[in-house]
């Protein structure tokens, strides 16, 4: 990619980034629309994150998506908030607009879109999902303003379960657990922790669980280093239809791009920037 006098900015802030496939992504975006636009891994610490953003606006950078684990941490230097966001209370995208950080989070939208690509409908399906993090907030807000039939979140930091029960009992049925119940049946189960990523593949958060797992069951893990987690490997071996984190970061990254560069991309970006991490390795 060439860069002038009139390139701008994109990147990513997080930490750690060694993993990201962000900007060969949206380098793809980039070149498939013309448009003249660079995007860069920033890797920070937590201390210097909030004055690296605060510095990039000023340099009049365009925007950034924002990673693990600074996606509530960057309310703070947000100058205007979109609804949804401000609902979730988290931002995984920032756009400047007139020198102001405007945040967005397109994480949500990204997972139940490529969802429904990848694996169906999830409408009236009752939905467990391990872990409560950034992207466990956007996930079931989606799932529940779009018609999902439960929403389960089991994790051991109820501080963090009480905002996203807040979000999900509005639209649909919420239930908290520290341990999953194996006697209830679940349609669809989400792994949302680190737990499988790269270097530790032989980790399966949903061990003691597997037997809940059926060929009827859809199975998703945010993880896509290694593509195939073990939970995806021992749920695909039941039967179960499974999907990695790929199609949301793509999704997710498709809603990002357009609210950088004020553009649609065309329909078939998804497909062949899915294809473009076939073979990635990391």
């Amino acid at each position: 990619m060439t860069t002038s006098s009139q390139t701008k900015l994109l990147g990513i802030f997080g930490n750690p980034l060694a993993h990201t496939l962000s900007p060969k992504m949206h380098s793809y975006f980039a070149e498939k629309t013309g448009k003249d636009v660079t995007y860069l891994a920033f890797e920070v610490e937590k201390e210097d994150f909030k004055p690296s953003v605060l510095q990039a606006k000023t340099m009049g950078a365009l925007g950034f998506n924002i990673t693990s684990p600074y996606k509530i941490d960057v309310l703070d230097v947000v100058d205007v908030l979109d609804a949804e966001a401000k609902r979730m209370g988290s931002v995984n995208t920032i756009v400047n607009r007139e020198g102001k950080w405007c945040g967005y989070n397109t994480d949500g939208d990204g997972f139940v879109d490529s969802f429904e690509r990848i694996l169906g409908s999830f409408q009236k399906k009752d939905v467990l999902m391990l872990g409560a993090g950034g992207s466990a907030r956007s996930i079931a807000y989606k799932l529940a303003q779009k018609g999902a039939g439960s929403v389960t979140i089991s994790s051991r930091t109820k501080e963090k379960i009480l905002p996203i029960e807040d979000l999900v009992k509005e639209y649909t049925k919420f239930y908290a657990c520290e341990e999953i119940d194996t006697d209830k049946q679940y349609d669809i189960v989400i792994n949302l922790t680190p737990l499988g990523m790269h270097p530790h593949e032989e980790e399966n958060p949903f061990n003691k669980y597997m037997d809940m797992i059926t060929d009827k069951t859809l199975c998703c893990d945010l993880i896509y280093n290694p593509k195939k987690t073990r939970f995806l490997q021992e749920a695909e071996a039941k039967g179960a239809k499974i999907m990695n984190g790929l199609p949301m970061l793509v999704m997710q990254g498709i809603y990002a791009f357009e609210l950088f560069c004020d553009c649609k991309l065309p329909e078939e970006c998804f497909n062949e920037a899915l294809a473009l991490f076939k073979d990635f390795r990391i």
